[in-house]
């Protein structure tokens, strides 16, 4: 029961738009169970709504008439009722199910909720609970009806909307080496190389469901399912209450390597106090680097290309070297003639 799969479930009625799941699992090796206890939690209930707590009066000094007679008479319990496992996890709000499989609607969208699982054995017994948390779908994502999400509640907030990949193109950059063929004597020189890499534009709008103001968006970009070390890029980038929402935001990377695949994570950071952790749903976009051409950066031969120093000084190639030389021969002939004309 180690791998749990949950599907999302949306649907629209009467204008009305329902979310809901169907978590499934699979059977435990070696077990032929009678069935399964399972329990639906939300972590987050009550978080956005204050506690009302207790009244400070006491309820006698509001009384009003006579109290009523009370009996005092000892009552002694009688056996207790034995229960079986399922009655026990029932009583704890648990639900019986035969199969590895459970449906339930009627959850809020853009949600974080957790399920537990036990299995219910044929001799009355019941295993260890294994509990997986989920995600309910985005709203806005998955229904497109911008009035009706901006009315549903979000603890924090859902994921950046309308995440876009714009454009993934060729970037020329000029790096600095060591010279392994310098002469030895000479120490290591340096040579200036150019290298193809990937610049890529993707853009995204402020999210649609907002528990708070959104201070910034935190950035992740990821390679195989690793934090990606190169490359020219944010790790955040900073979001203004006053702003126009539907202005998005253009973010670039610049200097990934060619022929791979990246997924980048973007998620809001709220402005809202409390004992969990104030990020909303992240939106994730994998781009790819691949069949992009580099042929711009390398020139064929026989041509002549144009050459920058890192530094940003000109520097000299054979071409302008050759066009120097032919100017000054040229310049003498024309001087040869005229002394030529005079003479």
């Amino acid at each position: 029961m180690g791998t749990f799969d949950v599907r999302g479930l949306v649907h629209r009625q009467n204008g009305n738009w329902t979310v809901g799941v169907t978590v499934s699992w699979e059977q435990p090796d070696g077990s032929d169970p009678e069935g399964y206890m399972v329990l639906l939690r939300d972590p987050y209930a009550g978080v956005t709504s204050g506690s009302q707590g207790m009244p400070d009066d006491d309820f006698l000094d509001d009384w009003e008439g006579d109290f009523p007679d009370f009996d005092f008479s000892p009552v002694f319990p009688g056996p207790a009722a034995v229960k079986t496992a399922r009655e026990r996890l029932e009583d704890r709000g648990f639900v019986f199910v035969e199969t590895e499989s459970f449906t339930v609607m009627d959850l809020e969208f853009t949600h974080n909720y957790e399920i537990e699982v036990v299995v219910l054995n044929n001799t009355d017994s019941a295993g260890r609970g294994v509990v997986h948390p989920f995600v309910t779908p985005d709203c806005y994502t998955t229904t497109h009806d911008l009035n009706y999400c901006r009315d549903q509640a979000v603890v924090f907030a859902s994921q950046p909307a309308n995440m876009s990949l714009l454009n993934v193109s060729v970037t020329c950059v000029e790096v600095v080496e060591n010279d392994d063929m310098s002469d030895k004597g000479h120490g290591q020189g340096k040579r200036n190389k150019t290298v193809a890499m990937a610049t890529a534009w993707i853009s995204w709008l402020r999210p649609v469901q907002l528990g708070g103001d959104v201070i910034t968006y935190v950035i992740r970009l990821e390679h195989d399912g690793k934090n990606v070390q190169e490359g020219v890029f944010a790790k955040s980038v900073n979001e203004d209450a006053n702003r126009n929402p539907l202005v998005p935001i253009l973010y670039v990377i610049d200097q990934v390597s060619l022929n791979k695949t990246y997924t980048l994570k973007v998620t809001p950071l709220v402005n809202k106090t409390g004992d969990f952790s104030p990020y909303g749903m992240v939106a994730q976009l994998t781009f790819h680097t691949y069949n992009l051409s580099a042929d711009g950066c390398f020139p064929v031969a026989g041509t002549q290309g144009s050459a920058s120093a890192v530094s940003g000084s000109p520097v000299a190639t054979p071409g302008a070297v050759l066009t120097v030389c032919c100017l000054f021969i040229l310049l003498g002939l024309l001087w040869d003639i005229k002394t030529a004309y005079l003479l």
